[in-house]
């Protein structure tokens, strides 16, 4: 599952524990740290979670945990960091870090706003579905008030700026803040540039206490930054400490991102994503995050320059990505595919722009509703009978909703693509599709809260919806006809799906799984 719950709380013996070790030692420290270890979890998180380690600068600890664990495993997991003040004889309720972001296997946050002079103690855990892991527990002392010893309380902190997440085109920005004023009052902005010269650029984000991250996209392979966090407060600028990334090589060409190993997608920890197939100068991957919430994944695609269409688009469905924002309308380039001008489908042609990831599914932020109208998100479709008016596939697109988006549902891991039997048609320079698929994979009832790569073959179902692309099937609806099994699509396609969920069954689908 993606959005697992919340960290297990710290059981009231541990309570107890405290109040003794506070009475057997003179050092209050070697006990707090001690009582972690008596926690079977913390027993089995040793195998797979470093020490965590603190920087402390006043009241705000940078906090970071290398783990063990695989790319993207952290990133698809409810992982980060639980921590509590020492008061009395034991410890205050425990809280989340906010804004964690993940390096690969490595854990990062910025705990803000701390009591000073004050003995906490913190632990990383990761939530993966079967059961939470947990770290050994460390423990620090703030100092003084404020973020930094040397800063002055009534200006602008910082933290200590690290980039995350770098790839050939894209990297995570973050940064630790504190300040007191209201916000209206300033503006924060992240600044970067190539380490070689030229202007900064900026991209604005919140203001408010605490851990600041942006994503970047578009960046050139093989190239040094340089980048800060900025306030501009009473017509003054104040900035972090600069922070250095370089991007990767690209090898494709593609979004400029690097080209995972053959067999393998980019995340791993992502299970809707289907294999890379490397086309050089023919198939283009972007990776989109939500636009309002940096460490989320909002959808994948590949897109084909020959073709000037999109193969497929890759998102998770639950309800988390659902709100008020409406639709926007507002069609783009895909910023990251920018260089490729996506074809943009004109009515006149008979063919509308259709949604592969719709746009009532992506609903839950203007910035984020916006994103699925990247012309590479959109792929012509027939109205009349097809896309539009009872269409057969705005009724699969209505059913397919109606699989995850309830209270009740888990996530639903969706690819959406087109498939060309012939390339006969073309219409503003984009070769027509002759057939749209979905592929679908959940875990079966009664497994809900499970996160699928974890699951075993009897607890996953996954099945293909396969419509051919024309305007004779208006009022239909979906059936049993229209079924195939993932291994029959990938023999058709020439793409591999689901390959991060090693027991997804895809040889074999019951029509009952799926309502039909």
């Amino acid at each position: 599952m993606i959005f697992p719950g919340e960290p297990l709380g710290i059981p009231d013996f541990v309570e107890i524990y405290f109040y003794f070790m506070r009475r057997i030692f003179t050092g209050l420290l070697a006990g707090v740290v001690a009582c972690f270890i008596s926690c079977d979890k913390t027993e089995e998180g040793n195998k797979w979670f470093s020490t965590p380690q603190c920087v402390v600068n006043g009241t705000t600890v940078e906090m970071s945990c290398q783990t063990q664990f695989g790319p993207g495993v952290l990133n698809a997991s409810n992982a980060g960091f639980s921590y509590a003040p020492v008061v009395g004889e034991g410890v205050v309720e425990f809280k989340k870090a906010s804004g964690v972001t993940v390096d690969g296997s490595t854990l990062h946050a910025t705990l803000s706003g701390l009591a000073p002079k004050t003995v906490y103690v913190a632990y990383a855990y990761a939530d993966l579905g079967a059961g939470q892991m947990q770290s050994v527990g460390v423990s620090f002392q703030t100092g003084e008030g404020g973020s930094l010893p040397e800063a002055d309380p009534e200006k602008p902190a910082f933290g200590t700026p690290w980039a995350s997440d770098v790839t050939a085109s894209s990297a995570m920005l973050n940064c630790g803040f504190t300040f007191e004023e209201a916000t209206s009052s300033y503006t924060l902005c992240f600044e970067y540039r190539p380490v070689s010269g030229g202007s900064y650029t900026q991209e604005p984000v919140t203001s408010g206490t605490g851990s600041k991250s942006v994503l970047l996209t578009g960046l050139s392979a093989s190239t040094e930054y340089e980048f800060r966090l900025c306030a501009e407060w009473q017509g003054e600028t104040y900035a972090s400490d600069s922070g250095r990334f370089t991007t990767s090589a690209s090898e494709s060409g593609g979004d400029g991102g690097d080209v995972p190993s053959p067999g393998l997608t980019r995340y791993s920890g992502w299970a809707e994503l289907p294999v890379e197939v490397n086309k050089p100068g023919d198939y283009y991957y972007a990776y989109h995050m939500r636009a309002d919430a940096g460490k989320i994944r909002n959808f994948s695609v590949c897109y084909s320059k020959e073709y000037e269409c999109p193969v497929w688009v890759a998102a998770p469905m639950h309800l988390s990505y659902k709100g008020n924002s409406g639709r926007n309308d507002a069609y783009k380039q895909d910023p990251v595919l920018a260089g490729l001008g996506c074809s943009q489908i004109e009515k006149r042609t008979g063919y509308t722009r259709g949604h592969l990831l719709g746009s009532s599914d992506r609903t839950v932020s203007v910035s984020t509703n916006k994103q699925v109208f990247y012309l590479s998100n959109i792929a012509p479709q027939l109205q009349s009978g097809f896309n539009q008016g009872q269409g057969v596939w705005n009724n699969l697109e209505a059913y397919v909703d109606g699989l995850w988006c309830t209270k009740e549902a888990d996530t639903l891991y969706q690819v959406v693509g087109c498939y060309w039997e012939n390339t006969d048609t073309k219409a503003s320079g984009t070769v027509i599709p002759t057939h749209y698929y979905k592929a679908l994979l959940q875990v079966k009832h009664g497994n809900e809260g499970k996160w699928v790569v974890n699951c075993s073959r009897d607890e996953l179902q996954c099945v293909a919806f396969l419509v051919r692309h024309n305007s004779s099937q208006k009022y239909t609806t979906p059936n049993r006809s229209m079924l195939i099994s993932i291994d029959e699509l990938e023999k058709m396609t020439g793409f591999t799906f689901f390959a991060n969920v090693p027991n997804a069954p895809k040889d074999t689908y019951d029509p009952k799984d799926w309502g039909l």
